[in-house]
């Protein structure tokens, strides 16, 4: 048994005991406050607003006083068990979130290798990465793993990450810019390249600043000023000329977009 639930049945059992008291004194409050009606009274007139107020103000002294010693001990029981409940169910929301997500990185797992297996054609890498894209936003760390691979993997994860986008675009948005500074420089610039026009696509506005910084880097390469480019990017374009010009003007595209 956890200690919270030791902690709620040692509340319940707290209030199990006050109940009796609680419920004599309420009882006898109830007698001192009843009044019968003379015969042939007249209904009385309504009461006022601060008449109600003053009235519930003297119930509420009456409670108070009958209560006595008790009542800081009642509050005390009643908070600690709302406090109780609410740490109980939110132990039980983590504990089933992680069981959940043990469930998709198992049923995943096949997923991913047939995406490695060597003669993989694109229609089944691309039927295999859409079918891990119905798994939503858990399923965005594999995809992502997958852009470092070149060639038709690549093409199939951003398919899959697109598909992800359709449905909960806000993961996406903040997932995606992290493969633009990424300091272990995992991903290439074809890659990258994906990744810029899937944020304006999607109009990830939150993704400005990082475009920005990104584009900023990629145009101190394409002059010959690459080390800011090279710390996040595993390999610089072989063709410097039609490569930097092609991501520039992906960037360039994607920002208008999101700033339109």
């Amino acid at each position: 048994m956890t200690s919270v639930e030791d902690r709620l049945q040692r509340l319940e059992a707290e209030m199990d005991r006050l109940r009796p008291s609680l419920h004599d004194r309420l009882a006898r409050l109830g007698q001192t406050t009843q009044t019968a009606k003379p015969a042939g009274a007249s209904s009385p007139a309504p009461l006022s607003a601060g008449r109600v107020i003053g009235a519930i103000a003297a119930v509420a002294r009456h409670f108070f006083g009958w209560m006595g010693a008790e009542l800081p001990k009642f509050l005390t029981a009643f908070v600690l068990l709302w406090f109780g409940w609410g740490i109980k169910d939110s132990v039980d929301l983590s504990i089933k979130q992680r069981q959940l997500d043990l469930s998709y990185a198992k049923e995943m797992q096949g997923l991913l290798q047939k995406m490695g297996e060597k003669d993989a054609e694109m229609t089944q890498l691309h039927s295999t990465a859409v079918v891990l894209a119905s798994y939503g936003a858990p399923a965005l760390p594999s995809l992502l793993s997958e852009l470092r691979y070149s060639g038709l993997r690549a093409e199939a994860a951003i398919a899959g990450i697109r598909s992800v986008a359709l449905t909960q675009p806000a993961p996406v948005c903040e997932a995606l810019p992290r493969a633009l500074s990424n300091r272990g420089r995992q991903f290439d610039w074809q890659a990258q390249l994906k990744v810029v026009g899937v944020l304006g696509e999607n109009d990830c506005t939150g993704a400005v600043v990082p475009l920005t910084d990104y584009r900023a880097a990629v145009a101190a390469a394409a002059k010959g000023k690459s080390a800011a480019f090279e710390e996040i990017v595993r390999e610089l374009p072989l063709s410097p000329a039609e490569d930097y010009p092609r991501l520039l003007a992906t960037i360039d595209r994607s920002l208008a977009m999101l700033k339109r």
